[in-house]
């Protein structure tokens, strides 16, 4: 491999001659990596080369765009309003840059007014936008708000990444040459988060940019990042890959799962992640010892509680606090050095010229407000403050110094108001505002009334007008909900719902001697109120009216599930719009699935309301499809607490049980990935997927028998599944595996695919096998010359394959089973009808009984005329010899398949415990989703 060429840190290249550069000294070197299924390595590269080439071809794209515009003097500012995968993002904003003009990458999070007034300010000419519903939506608005200020841009969609790919750049104009720039020359504008105050505008120049680096460059080439966000910089002047998803036209949503999942598959050596994921993750000991294989597992974005913090560092987790401003080039010395003194804390970096000042009234000591001062190494952006008569800048953060270690120190609160707290106090009944949330899942507000409040309720519902106007300029995590928990039934008593504290006059807010309150004063002299409050939202309170388990209607399931959306994201979405095309985000997606959980709380059993999987919003992303699924939960609760035959419906979540198409989409896959779609056991059913529903980090889909599915023979019925599957995924390559008899369904699918020119890269049989038909593992016992022709021998094989089932079901020692099994003898004797069995197994009988005899005959038609035992077996395994997809046999310990039944081409996994729990082993679940890469 050529060795890595380091850039010169003498920052006398330009930002695009940097890229220049590594596309002539580091060409093979990988820039973007991304997770890539098909491939042997499970990734695919975009090295140097690949990179500054598709940059280039973006460039011209986009001066073809914005025509004659392009080469005026100044040149016009470009912004992006776009929702899509971060390659493609990095492809708009460096192009955008090589044809010549300053680029403004604007955050989605941003409502239409934040949209518009950046665009103000920044002097935007022209406005990138994606094609998804939401942002045209948020563009055009904004636009609205620009003309009636009589201010005019241009709006034009973004390019495709096929678009680029395919563009053919030899027919337009030449490029702008690449040349030395002017340090003060703006390349990109940046802006703050609007968290602390309306968002502002923060030009970054040329010499900005090339300080980044600081005094001396250091060699990560060896270094994949995680980071599924912009770290262009790290990758310019240190070598860092950046290991992003795949690059899509729609951004794919940045699940815990997904995120997790995609940094193992492209072998990253370091994860960057909000403090959400880790809060997620460390419920997970499976996650947890995934984060450990990481060097640096760095989070950044906002506090993380300190108990989780604890945790992952107890478990050998290397956590990392990832600190600094935008306003500021550089700020913090290697990470690793500063983790010795606890996960929480960092070290500046040496070139930077930090000034503490003590905050008054600290009797700690330890308690510093930083403000940082522009140095030769380290350029400032919108300095607002001087410091000894050198520009500087005051970040308004308090730092905690460490109690031995004097050059190490910790974030503490932000002081500067927010825009909430402002816009509540112009409220003629609000006298002042003070938000809190740090370390929490969602922000409240605790507020001085400037009259005695007798109803409180009643002034809530006064003043929420003016929330709404505060929520309507803030980004989607610093916004308030109004009766989040669905339900009003918090105790009267206490002065707090919709995580709106009140003052009481027996503690009245303390104030400076300017007047303006003590923000942190007034945080402890609440913060029993505030921990009930959020003591109260995570309790799950019972809505008004008796509780009737199983009593929701589909009518009642869309109140519920339209409720939660209306509160957290706007009440205009459509029951079939897309929530995240609409403005949703991971933040909002676990608000919404807490409210529905805590609304379900009064109407089912607890342990049914809280089955609903983490992702649920994301792998039901509409209205319409969240109310299915929490009608579901109704008929599950009634399963639950009603029925006598509810073993196969224990803990499955409504996204399983309230589902009748064939295939079930357990886990969307990430983009470009093929899930592994499962075929269903010999009971039709997929109940006894749950555990790889909650464990899979891959795309999973299950096959399931409907009504509809035709059970006339074996051909037909997976005739019918293939046909599915192709309507669901229309290209391969594709991962196939069946469970029990589903087995021998999925090998015929896998074959089926491959005769009409598919690929098939996995095929997975669990605990069976096509051959298993004839197994003497069953109750079957032949001779080479057993003739199937004979009907009453036909029969006889047909008698002890149930017998076989019966046996199985009764050595599994539960009450349940033992009972269908007995049902299934009398029923195949004719001792019982169907309508005295119940509907569930009656069903399973039909599939379970019905399918074996049809697979049987399957299985006999590939012997030819004569129906002998060795002619059938022969013809198997010829017919299984015909596929050229990769095959492993998971075979559980005490299940049904003996080792020698296995093929010798087969490769063969053997899974502890029995024919029912081997798919709620995790090593089944690990090898399922690692036998392809």
């Amino acid at each position: 491999m050529t060795p890595y060429t380091l850039l010169c840190a003498d920052g006398s290249l330009s930002l695009l001659q940097v890229m220049e550069f590594h596309a002539k000294a580091n060409p093979d070197h990988p820039l973007f990596r991304y997770d890539s299924p098909s491939t042997p390595e499970g990734y695919e590269d975009i090295t140097w080369r690949q990179a500054v080439n598709l940059f280039d071809t973006t460039a011209q794209i986009i001066r073809g765009r914005l025509g004659a515009a392009v080469d005026r003097t100044p040149a016009p500012v470009v912004g992006i309003l776009a929702s899509t995968s971060s390659i493609l993002y990095a492809f708009l904003l460096f192009g955008t840059l090589r044809a010549g003009c300053p680029v403004f990458p604007l955050s989605t999070r941003n409502s239409e007014a934040a949209i518009a007034h950046l665009i103000t300010e920044s002097g935007v000419n022209y406005l990138l936008v994606s094609q998804d519903a939401h942002m045209q939506n948020i563009a055009r608005k904004a636009n609205d708000i620009l003309h009636s200020k009589n201010v005019h841009i241009t709006l034009t969609s973004i390019p495709t990444y096929e678009e680029i790919c395919a563009h053919d750049h030899e027919d337009r104009d030449a490029l702008p040459p690449l040349q030395r720039i002017d340090d003060d020359q703006v390349l990109i504008i940046a802006h703050s988060s609007g968290f602390t105050s309306f968002p502002k505008v923060i030009p970054l120049t040329q010499k900005y940019c090339s300080r980044l680096p600081g005094p001396r460059l250091v060699d990560l080439s060896t270094r994949v990042q995680a980071t599924h966000g912009a770290a262009m910089f790290r990758a310019a002047f240190f070598g860092v890959t950046i290991s992003l998803f795949p690059p899509t036209a729609n951004a794919v949503i940045a699940t815990p799962d997904r995120v997790l999942a995609s940094a193992l598959s492209t072998k990253s050596t370091v994860i960057l992640c909000p403090p959400m994921f880790l809060e997620h993750w460390v419920q997970d000991p499976a996650s947890v010892e995934k984060l450990r294989t990481f060097t640096e597992v760095l989070f950044a974005g906002g506090p993380l509680a300190r108990f989780v913090g604890d945790s992952l560092d107890k478990s050998g987790v290397t956590l990392i606090v990832a600190y600094g401003l935008v306003h500021v080039s550089l700020m913090l010395h290697n990470a690793v050095e500063a983790h010795g003194n606890g996960w929480e804390y960092f070290q500046f970096c040496l070139s930077l010229q930090p000034v503490l000042v003590p905050v008054d009234g600290d009797p700690t000591g330890l308690l510093f407000k930083l403000i940082v001062k522009q140095t030769e190494t380290n350029c400032l952006v919108l300095p607002n403050t001087e410091v000894d008569g050198i520009l500087a800048y005051d970040t308004n953060d308090i730092l905690q110094r460490h109690p031995t270690a004097p050059t190490f120190y910790r974030n503490g609160e932000k002081t500067n108001p927010g825009p909430i707290e402002q816009i509540l106090a112009q409220d003629s009944r609000v006298k002042a505002a003070i938000m809190f949330g740090r370390e929490r899942p969602h922000a409240g507000v605790v507020i001085a009334p400037s009259q005695d409040v007798l109803d409180v309720e009643a002034f809530r519902n006064a003043i929420w007008p003016t929330v709404e106007q505060a929520n309507a300029t803030a980004p989607s995590h610093s916004r308030l909900f109004k009766d989040v928990c669905g339900s009003s039934a918090v105790e009267s008593s206490h002065a707090y719902l919709w995580m709106i504290v009140l003052a009481t006059p027996s503690r009245p807010f303390q104030v400076t001697a300017k007047g303006t309150p003590r923000r942190q004063a007034i945080l402890e002299d609440y913060a029993e109120d505030i921990d009930a409050a959020y003591a109260a939202f995570n309790r799950v309170p019972a809505p008004a009216g008796p509780r009737v388990h199983g009593s929701i209607s589909i009518n009642d399931a869309l109140e519920i599930v339209r409720g939660q959306v209306h509160i957290n994201i706007r009440p205009s979405i459509s029951d079939s719009e897309n929530l995240f095309d609409a403005g949703a985000d991971s933040l909002l997606a676990a608000r919404i699935r807490r409210g529905i959980i805590q609304v379900l709380g009064g109407r089912v059993p607890e342990i049914v309301a809280k089955a609903l999987p983490d992702d649920v919003v994301f792998t039901c992303p509409t209205i319409a499809q969240l109310a299915s699924l929490v009608y579901g939960v109704g008929i599950a609760a009634s399963a639950v607490t009603d029925k006598p035959d509810s073993t196969p419906f224990k803990n499955v979540p409504a996204s399983i049980l309230d589902n009748n198409d064939t295939i079930v989409r357990l886990r969307e896959p990430a983009a470009r990935e093929p899930p592994l779609i499962l075929v269903h056991g010999g009971g039709g059913f997929i109940y006894g997927f749950l555990h790889l529903q909650k464990q899979f980090r891959t795309g999973l889909w299950a096959i399931q028998a409907v009504p509809e599915t035709p059970r006339t023979s074996f051909v037909t019925q997976t005739d019918f599944y293939y046909k599915k599957i192709k309507e669901a995924q229309r290209t391969g390559p594709y991962r196939i595996g069946g469970y029990s008899a589903g087995a021998f369904m999925a090998f015929r699918i896998a074959k089926l695919l491959e005769e009409h020119g598919d690929t098939v890269i996995q095929l997975a049989l669990i605990d069976s096998s096509p051959l298993l038909t004839l197994a003497p593992r069953t109750g079957n016992t032949h001779t080479a010359e057993t003739d199937f022709a004979d009907p009453e021998t036909l029969r006889a094989h047909h008698d002890r394959g149930v017998h076989g089932h019966c046996a199985t079901m009764r050595r599994y020692r539960d009450p349940w089973w033992s009972k269908f099994a007995d049902c299934m003898w009398e029923r195949w004797n004719g001792r019982m009808r169907a309508e005295e069995m119940s509907e569930l197994m009656a069903a399973m009988y039909e599939n379970m009984v019905g399918g074996s005899a049809n697979a049987f005959e399957f299985a006999l038609s590939l012997a030819g005329e004569r129906r002998v035992y060795a002619e059938v077996m022969r013809g198997m395994i010829a017919w299984m010899g015909e596929l050229k997809a990769p095959v492993t046999l998971y075979k559980a310990s005490r299940g049904l398949v003996a080792g020698d039944w296995c093929c010798t081409n087969l490769r063969v996994v053997e899974v502890s415990g029995d024919h029912i729990d081997i798919v709620n082993r995790d090593e089944l679940v690990e090898d399922l989703q690692n036998v392809c890469t």
